[in-house]
């Protein structure tokens, strides 16, 4: 209220510089969101086009670790060849350990040399070098 009435005090005893002078100043604030506002939309629109490039890249590099992936496994054949060889070892390695820990008295053998070899050379080479290959195998196809 006190407001207003300032105004109207000011407007009366500036008359029409009063009103040139608010107008202009309005104008000018008008101008200053206005210019906002289209600094705003043009940063939304690029952040938009950002986040769909990185979208469009994560699909592409998903259709590419399928692709990988359907490769790796090849014919449903041989795909089952590794977990045939692999979880028998495994399997073993774990009752000798379990047994001889806990003392459980399965009496489970040792392979004979050079079957224990094999054995260990089959487990390191499924879970320590097998992800390694994964790895350059997603290197090697970003690259490409």
């Amino acid at each position: 209220m006190l407001t207003s009435i300032l105004l109207r005090l000011v407007g009366w005893l500036g008359g029409g510089v009063f009103d040139t002078l608010i107008g202009r100043v309005a104008d000018h604030l008008r101008q200053k969101a206005s210019d906002d506002l289209v600094r705003f939309q043009t940063g939304v629109q690029a952040d938009t086009q950002i986040a769909l490039a990185q979208l469009n890249a994560q699909i592409e590099a998903r259709k590419l670790q399928a692709q990988i992936m359907e490769a790796d496994r090849g014919w449903w054949v041989t795909s089952f060849i590794r977990p045939l060889i692999v979880y028998p070892c495994v399997l073993h390695f774990s009752a000798i350990v379990l047994d001889s820990t806990f003392m459980f008295g399965w009496g489970i053998a040792k392979l004979p040399p050079p079957y224990d070899g094999y054995e260990q050379a089959i487990i390191l080479s499924f879970f320590i070098a097998r992800p390694f290959e994964k790895v350059a195998r997603v290197f090697a196809a970003g690259r490409t």
